[in-house]
C-alpha cells in the first residue's frame, strides 16, 4: 500500500515494529493469530509494544556478572594522580602568581595533571613546611618574575615555585612523566593532532621548569610556540612568549648573563603586544624587574608605572601591591627621592595589611626605618625598626628579627649621638677650666 505522494507506506514499518516486539516478549497466540479486523490488529500492536517490564535492569543480570562502579575507578584515578579532583579545582586561584610567592604556593593543593602526578601526603606536608620556612626567612619581598596561572580545567601540570628544592621522589616522577609526554608528542605529530601536540609540549615545559631544567623547558616552549603559530592560536602564542620570557629572565638573573635578560625583554614585549590587560600587566611587571637587573633605572620605573596603571584598571589590590612593591624595593628612579619612596612603602604596607600578606611587612618596615635614618629622623627610624621586630616575631622570621634588632641599635645610637658628643665636650671643657 503506497501513499499519494509516491513514497512508501507506513504498513511495513508497523509490521517490523510488531515483529521486533514479538521477539522480545512472546505474545499469546489466541489474541494475535490472524486478527479479524484492522482495529483489532491495531489494538494488538499497542499491547505488544508496551512491555510489562523495563529491559536492562540490574536485577536481570546473573550473579556471575562482575562489575566495578565508575566512582571506584574515579577515586583510584585521583589517588594515582591521573585525574584532578574536581572539588579542589573549584577553589579560586589568582590570575597570576610570582614564581617565588611561597605563601600562595604552600597553600595551593598539589594537583595532578596530564603531565604531573599527585605527591604523597608526606611529600606535600614536607613541601608546605619548606615553603613556609622559606617565607619566614624572607626579609624583603622577592623581586621575582610573575607567572600566569592557567585554569584548572585545562588539565596542565601544577607549577612549582622556581628555584625551589626538589625531592628525589618528585624528580623521578617528573622524569617519568616527561618521557611519557615526549612519546605523546611524537604520536600526536604522526596522527596529525596538532593541538594535542601543543598541549603536550607546554606540559613538558612546565615539568622541566619544576625540576630546574630551564634550557630544556625553553626548547619545549619554543615547540609550543611553533604549534600555536601553525594553528593561528593568538592566546597560545602569548602564553608561549610569556613562558619563554620568564625562563630566559631566570637564567639571565641566576647566571648573571645580560644577553639572556635582553632576550627575555624581547619575549616579554611580544607577550605584551598579543595579550589582554592581565597579560600586559604581567609583561610590564616582568620587564620592569629585568630592566632593574640590567641597571636601567628609568626603564624599570616606567614599566612598573605601566603595571600599576593596568592593576588600577583591573581593580586588583594584589596587582597594585605587586606593582607598588616593585616600585619601592627595586632599583629605580625613586632611589634618590626618599619622600616619594616613603609614600610608596607606606601604601605597600596598607595593601599588605588588607590582603593579609603579613610575611612582607617586616621588610617594608625595615625599608621605612632605613629611609627615616637617611633623612636624620632617628626617632621615627627606631619606631619603624621596632614594628619590623614585632612583625618578624609574629611570622617566626629569625633572620628579619636579627637584622631589625641590629638596625634598631644603630638608630638608637645615632639618635643619642648628639647628646653623647655634647656630654663629652662639656666634660672636656670642665677638665680644662679645672
Amino acid at each position: 500500500m503506497t501513499s499519494r505522494g509516491g513514497g512508501f507506506s507506513k504498513a511495513p514499518v508497523r509490521a517490523a515494529a510488531f515483529n521486533a516486539e514479538l521477539a522480545v516478549k512472546p505474545a499469546e497466540p489466541t489474541t494475535l493469530d490472524r486478527p479479524r479486523s484492522r482495529s483489532e490488529a491495531r489494538s494488538n500492536v499497542v499491547r505488544a509494544q508496551t512491555p510489562t517490564k523495563t529491559l536492562g535492569e540490574v536485577s536481570d543480570l546473573g550473579r556471575s556478572y562482575n562489575h566495578v562502579p565508575a566512582r571506584v575507578n574515579l577515586t583510584k584515578a585521583i589517588q594515582m594522580g591521573k585525574l584532578r579532583n574536581p572539588m579542589e579545582n573549584a577553589s579560586h586561584q589568582p590570575m597570576w602568581s610570582a614564581s617565588a610567592r611561597t605563601e600562595l604556593e604552600s597553600t595551593r593543593p598539589t594537583l595532578a595533571a596530564s603531565g604531573g602526578t599527585r605527591a604523597t601526603s608526606a611529600t606535600a606536608d614536607g613541601r608546605a613546611r619548606a615553603a613556609t620556612a622559606a617565607a619566614a626567612n624572607q626579609t624583603y619581598p622577592a623581586l621575582q618574575p610573575q607567572r600566569i596561572e592557567l585554569p584548572a580545567y585545562l588539565n596542565t601540570p601544577a607549577r612549582r615555585p622556581d628555584n625551589a628544592p626538589v625531592t628525589p621522589e618528585e624528580k623521578n616522577t617528573s622524569i617519568k612523566r616527561i618521557r611519557d609526554l615526549e612519546m605523546l608528542t611524537f604520536a600526536c605529530r604522526r596522527a596529525n593532532k596538532i593541538r594535542e601536540e601543543g598541549r603536550a609540549y607546554f606540559s613538558l615545559g612546565v615539568l622541566q621548569d619544576n625540576i630546574g631544567n630551564y634550557e630544556k623547558a625553553i626548547k619545549s616552549y619554543a615547540n609550543f610556540l611553533k604549534v600555536c603559530k601553525e594553528c593561528n592560536d593568538t592566546q597560545g602564542c602569548a602564553l608561549a612568549y610569556h613562558c619563554l620570557g620568564v625562563d630566559h629572565q631566570i637564567k639571565g638573573t641566576s647566571d648573571s648573563k645580560p644577553d639572556m635578560l635582553r632576550k627575555s625583554l624581547y619575549f616579554h614585549n611580544k607577550h605584551r603586544e598579543s595579550s589582554d590587560s592581565v597579560g600586559k600587566f604581567v609583561a610590564h611587571l616582568n620587564m620592569g624587574i629585568a630592566y632593574s637587573e640590567l641597571g636601567e633605572k628609568e626603564a624599570a620605573t616606567v614599566n612598573h608605572q605601566y603595571a600599576l596603571r593596568y592593576a588600577l584598571q583591573l581593580h586588583s589590590l594584589e596587582g597594585q601591591s605587586l606593582a607598588i612593591g616593585n616600585l619601592g624595593f627595586a632599583t629605580g628612579m625613586y632611589d634618590n627621592d626618599p619622600d616619594k619612596m616613603r609614600l610608596l612603602i607606606e601604601r605597600y604596607v596598607e595593601l599588605s595589611d588588607t590582603l593579609k600578606h603579613h610575611h612582607t611587612q617586616a621588610g617594608a618596615f625595615q625599608k621605612l626605618g632605613t629611609l627615616a635614618s637617611q633623612q636624620g629622623k632617628f626617632d621615627e627610624s627606631r619606631s619603624f625598626f621596632q614594628q619590623a621586630i614585632d612583625a618578624a616575631k609574629q611570622q617566626g622570621n629569625k633572620e628579619a628579627e636579627k637584622t631589625s634588632r641590629v638596625n634598631y641599635g644603630i638608630a638608637a645610637g645615632q639618635a643619642r649621638m648628639k647628646e653623647h658628643l655634647a656630654e663629652i665636650l662639656e666634660r672636656s671643657m670642665k677638665g680644662i677650666t679645672a
